[in-house]
């Protein structure tokens, strides 16, 4: 959550870059925003509550800039809860969450707080470890020793060149320029600058003063040496291009990242196969939409190879962590692999000896580094907080490695997977286009009054189910739910009304049957499906996919999830409350 961007250069304009790379986190979630600029030997502060989008700050000539765009955790929305905090000589922003902040505050009385942050607690212990006569590094470490939780903080003092930089948990990466070095939460702040990065690791610190970068274990100080990453992200990739939104920008792409996704090499599928058949159980851990992806991939496992795999919310497994050993398996997902809830679920699974493989759209972010194998899904920059492409694009891995695990069980090859998905990418392209949108708006057009919105599915249809309304809950601010199907009669349908609207997933005798039931009571029908029913009001038409139908069927629903946001005037790349990557529980 939050975004973080720093410069340390020659450049003469660090404050407006900071600036401009800040609104490249935009998608990451935010309420308020500062930045902090160095000019000579004081270092000015500007904040602000609300978007900084329009923002046309001007900034005194600098080389040395940081900023931070802030998601309320510990106090309100205020211009004096903003980051940076300056206390004394330190000016420090700050993502993450201080859990004995109350307990720390305690020993600085001598601090007339300001904010009700954790984030103000932090820059004052480390002031009074700089104002007694520790150096700034020494410093840091004696601080982060106190800190209960996971974090990520910058820190500039007063009258000492250059940023520090240190973590745990959060994620930070730099970006090496030839005469400058960026540090920021995520690679888009500085894509257009470089694409040479270096990843800070769990337990590391950083100083960067030019082009220089010197890292070093954040608990003994011992020097670490890292090596330069060429990431193949564009910034074509993270701009919006002709498109009015990322959201539908991205939807669009899922053309290209179904086919990237499934495009690994097989010795790696098997490898990843091979460590579940090794396993003596195995989980699948996500949150958000993520986790609808993994209870779809539950019935692709069951279906495909005949395996059973448990599909446990990540905030909710430590209370089946009793069985988890060495023979586990622990399978996460997480687009940006820097959910909190999962890292913390595989480190626990770490200790405990269980294997773990991880499926993100970062190759080095830290649920990747945790894993023991792990397969890049390739969606590229998605900066919509609601997910779209990377969900379909996990869905499509997950479906390929059940597809692996069937071969290594005898029951099927990699090849026959390869083939379906190749083709429900071809019919997909074949439904991105113009005259389909247009339809898809036009049925949001006939629903987007009404409060309350229900969707049906069965088989791995249902998983969709509850993804649908996770999207028309994110982007349009419509109470949505998702049911599956046979369970209407045991209670849902209480809630069916005149004019409700329904959406009904798949075209099985089964669910069409559910659907009458539905309209009987009043319901307005809109089917996604291959074929029409006579049932349907409105017909949403997907490709039949042969297997892989819950990839193609949620295509439709985050279409018109988008179209709901924009006919109620609201933005769908960066919906209320919400932010992409949620790197605090």
């Amino acid at each position: 959550m939050c975004g973080i961007f720093a410069v340390s250069g020659e450049r003469n304009d660090a404050g407006s870059m900071v600036l401009k790379g800040l609104k490249k986190l935009e998608y990451r979630g935010y309420d308020s925003w500062g930045i902090a600029v160095r000019e000579g030997e004081k270092i000015d502060v500007e904040k602000q509550v609300g978007k900084i989008s329009g923002v046309k700050q001007k900034f005194p000539p600098a080389t040395e800039a940081m900023g931070h765009t802030r998601w309320a955790t510990h106090g309100g929305v205020t211009k004096e809860n903003a980051h940076p905090h300056q206390v004394g000589k330190v000016t420090l922003v700050h993502n993450g969450i201080f859990e004995n902040y109350l307990e720390a505050k305690k020993s600085l009385d001598d601090w007339k707080f300001h904010s009700e942050t954790d984030t103000e607690v932090i820059a004052a212990l480390l002031d009074r470890e700089i104002q007694g006569g520790k150096n700034t590094a020494e410093a840091i470490r004696a601080v982060a020793e106190k800190i209960e939780g996971r974090f990520a903080i910058l820190v500039m003092v007063e009258g000492e060149p250059g940023i520090w930089a240190a973590r745990r948990g959060s994620p930070l990466i730099l970006g090496r320029g030839e005469t400058e070095t960026f540090i920021a939460s995520d690679i888009p702040a500085f894509l257009e600058y470089t694409t040479t990065v270096n990843y800070l690791d769990d337990g590391e610190m950083v100083h960067i003063h030019g082009a220089q970068a010197n890292f070093s274990n954040l608990k003994t100080g011992t020097p670490v040496d890292k090596r330069n990453i060429t990431v193949d992200w564009t910034t074509e990739e993270a701009e919006k291009g002709e498109f009015a939104h990322f959201m539908i920008k991205e939807i669009f792409e899922q053309k290209q990242t179904i086919i990237r996704a499934i495009n690994h090499e097989d010795e790696k599928l098997r490898q990843a196969a091979a460590l579940l058949k090794q396993a003596n159980g195995v989980y699948f851990i996500a949150c958000g939409t993520a986790h609808k992806v993994a209870a779809a991939a539950e019935y692709f496992f069951a279906d495909i190879s005949g395996r059973k795999i448990n599909v446990v919310p990540a905030g909710e497994m430590p209370y089946f962590e009793r069985f988890v050993h060495e023979g586990t398996a622990l399978i996460a997902i997480s687009q940006s692999g820097e959910t909190a809830d999962v890292l913390e679920v595989l480190e626990r699974g770490k200790k405990k000896g269980a294997k773990i493989l991880s499926i993100t759209n970062v190759e080095t972010s830290s649920v990747a580094r945790i894993a023991d194998a792990h397969l890049p899904i390739f969606a590229g920059p998605e900066k919509a907080v609601a997910s779209t492409k990377a969900a379909t694009a996990q869905m499509a891995l997950c479906f390929l490695l059940a597809h692996a695990d069937a071969e290594m069980r005898e029951r099927g090859s990699i090849n026959r997977g390869r083939e379906i998905l190749r083709t429900t990418a071809s019919s997909i392209n074949d439904l991105l286009n113009p005259r389909y949108e247009e339809h898809v708006r036009d049925v949001a057009e006939k629903i987007v009054d009404r409060p309350n919105l229900f969707i049906i599915g069965r088989g791995a249809l249902y998983p969709m189910a509850l993804e649908a309304a996770i999207k028309i809950q994110e982007v349009s601010y419509i109470h949505a739910q998702g049911f599956a199907a046979g369970e209407l009669k045991h209670g849902p349908i209480a809630l069916i009304e005149n004019r409700v609207p329904c959406l009904v997933l798949g075209d099985d005798p089964e669910t069409v049957s559910n659907a009458m039931e539905l309209k009987a009571r009043g319901a307005r029908i809109i089917g996604i499906a291959p074929t029409p029913a006579e049932v349907f009001d409105e017909w949403l038409r997907v490709p039949d996919c042969n297997g892989s139908q819950a990839i193609a069927s949620i295509i439709p629903v985050q279409i018109l999830a988008y179209h709901l946001a924009i006919l109620k005037g609201l933005d769908p790349d960066m919906p209320r409350n919400l932010a992409k990557s949620v790197t605090v529980k």
